[in-house]
């Protein structure tokens, strides 16, 4: 494996440069590995000392601003423009990135810097969230509180230059009944209070919590601490005392003591049933005047800026209930997954129309959708940051509204960019409710490149080898055999949904399929 160390300032736009075209080499080659030591400023040129020394660099001097490469066998490349010159661009054939002068270098160093600022933090004033998230998640594993999603198979789309990883989970329809059963009418879900990790947000507004049944590791829901019911078991009546109303029996002559009876009776009673945490579901969907708040934003980017990843967010009014109750709160999916060189599939995509403009959309995406920019705030502040993002969901749904007040959407932002896409929920009992059963919006992980779809049992024609008319994704039995309107038959057929399993090689015509 050939592996490579860049070291530099944390602020520096050309550490930047040099980390941006490395993730690029290591998604075009997956044996590479790249460790970054990103520096604070203040830092640097003692880190600079003690590498000089272990690895004998002598032709550099105390003053050099960096960056540094060398490989982990102690071979220095050079500097940044050496990296990417002689090993991105010729070595592994990549494009030649644009210049340090580029102003997302300088956003992504002033990320790095706020990252580099917060884990110094972090040392200072002891475990912070991310130590806390994995230690939460470790324990509850421990505990068997956590059952990972097993995906039947992955596949990978490819569209303009960017990935699509369609994971096919057969679970899917199963789990979305249950939840409809169980949920549908706004129940609470009971879940194990050592799912709580710990509060965050202005005056802890909000509690994370741990997915009992994550689509990603140390999946999290960012859940209103005010709404959270803790219901602690009460002793059936019928336990407490039921002898004691009993009419006193006939004296009999005294007997010895029993003293292995004794024992039993003064036995420690059985431990009570542990409580619960009630979890209600989001208000967005019962509640015309309930949306996405300033609170919810500021504990996001608390959240996202200790862990990193993307946040969010599946807002549904109509249709029927599929979801558990966490997943219709704002979620957090710590991103990269194990492995992975980008922290999501579409990152290089999505920085690539970020540079076009504040308001862009994505080549790939065949439907309605918005790609904006988060205008960075001043001071790293997550009050700051967050009060950035609402202003920009207030932009994005002034955009989409057209679609009217308080419509169905899938939402997804990071602290730099946020995507959102209207969904039209169809009116239960018409047919297009029954394909809503079947085949339910995806998760809106994936708006950043990851397509959650169901597992689809082939009918007929694809069972003969055929696709649906007119290479449709979703049609019906009617439509298929040709069966008149006028038929006797023709309204049960019209509700037999047939789902193509060309939902697989065209996941994006599948995210938007309730786009109308």
């Amino acid at each position: 494996m050939v592996s490579f160390v860049i070291a530099g300032k944390a602020s520096d736009p050309s550490f930047a440069r040099a980390e941006y075209a490395a993730k690029q080499v290591q998604a075009m080659v997956p044996n590479i590995f790249v460790q970054l030591e990103m520096k604070h400023p203040d830092h640097w040129k003692s880190f600079l000392a003690t590498i000089s020394r272990l690895y004998d660099f002598s032709d550099y001097p105390d003053d050099f601003s960096g960056p540094l490469v060398w490989t982990l066998e102690g071979g220095l490349i050079g500097g940044a423009a050496d990296f990417v010159q002689k090993i991105c661009i010729e070595q592994f054939g990549i494009q030649d990135p644009p210049a340090v002068t580029d102003p997302m270098f300088k956003e992504i160093a002033a990320e790095n810097l706020k990252q580099v600022k917060m884990q110094l933090q972090r040392e200072q004033d002891g475990p912070g969230v991310a130590e806390r998230c994995a230690s939460a998640h470790a324990s509850a594993q421990e505990g068997g509180l956590i059952e990972a999603t097993n995906f039947s198979e992955k596949r990978h789309f490819f569209s303009h230059g960017a990935c699509i990883e369609v994971w096919i989970n057969s679970s899917v329809v199963e789990e979305a009944k249950a939840n409809g059963a169980a949920f549908g009418a706004g129940e609470s879900a009971p879940l194990d209070p050592r799912l709580a990790v710990c509060k965050v947000g202005q005056e802890e507004s909000h509690t994370v919590l741990l997915h009992p049944k994550p689509l990603f590791p140390k999946q999290m829901a960012l859940v209103p601490s005010r709404f959270l019911v803790e219901a602690t078991p009460e002793v059936p009546a019928e336990e407490v005392a039921p002898e004691a109303e009993a009419p006193a029996p006939e004296q009999a002559p005294p007997e010895a003591p029993d003293v292995e009876a004794e024992a039993l009776d003064q036995a420690a009673p059985a431990p009570a049933a542990p409580p619960s945490l009630l979890v209600p579901p989001h208000r967005f969907r019962s509640d015309a005047q309930e949306d996405l708040s300033l609170a919810d934003f500021t504990a996001a980017v608390e959240l996202l800026s200790q862990v990193g990843g993307v946040a969010v967010w599946s807002a549904i009014r109509g249709g029927s209930e599929f979801r558990h109750p966490l997943e219709t709160h704002l979620q957090v999916l710590p991103f990269p997954q194990t492995g992975s060189p980008l922290r999501y599939p579409l990152e290089f995509l999505i920085d690539r129309c970020m540079r076009e403009g504040p308001i862009s959309t994505l080549p790939c995406f065949p439907f309605e959708h918005f790609l904006l920019a988060v205008p960075q705030a001043d001071g790293a502040k997550p009050a700051e940051t967050a009060k950035s993002i609402a202003m920009t969901y207030d932009s994005a749904l002034t955009k989409l509204q057209g679609i009217r007040q308080g419509a169905s959407r899938l939402l997804c932002f990071t602290t730099t960019w946020m995507l959102v896409m209207p969904l039209t929920p169809p009116e239960p009992g018409t047919p297009e409710h029954e394909v809503w059963l079947k085949l339910p919006p995806l998760h809106p992980c994936a708006l950043c490149g990851i397509a959650i779809c169901p597992e689809i049992d082939q009918t007929f024609p694809e069972t003969a080898g055929g696709q649906l008319r007119q290479q449709r994704l979703v049609s019906s039995r009617a439509e298929e055999e040709g069966i008149p309107e006028d038929a006797p038959e023709y309204g049960l057929a019209r509700n037999e949904v047939r789902i193509s399993r060309q939902i697989y090689d065209r996941p994006l015509e599948t995210l938007g399929f309730w786009v109308k």
